[in-house]
């Protein structure tokens, strides 16, 4: 193993200590939130892949506000990389 593999599993597992020593519930929450975050980039990453008609042909359909469409980098900026993703609750009375 390299030196960063090393570090990596070594932080990996001082988190995972962490976690189990955390009670039932906070551990429910992290997961939860975790899982929820994990959903989020996968939407991000499909409509980052879409051609910028389609995306905004699916954004009216949904309702979603022009200002998230404009967030998500356009597919030819070629990023293959993790996605910067804000999470902000949505308030959905100020879409109409």
């Amino acid at each position: 193993m390299t030196t960063s593999a090393l570090d990596l599993k070594s932080r990996v597992d001082e988190f995972l200590r962490w976690f189990q020593a955390l009670d039932g519930k906070d551990q429910e929450e992290l997961m939860g939130l975790v899982y929820s975050e994990h959903k989020v980039r996968d939407v991000v990453r499909s409509f980052s892949a879409m051609p910028v008609e389609q995306r905004k042909a699916v954004f009216q359909r949904l309702g979603l506000p022009n200002d998230m469409l404009n967030r998500i980098p356009p597919p030819a900026s070629g990023a293959s990389g993790d996605v910067e993703v804000e999470w902000q609750e949505w308030d959905s009375s100020r879409s109409a």
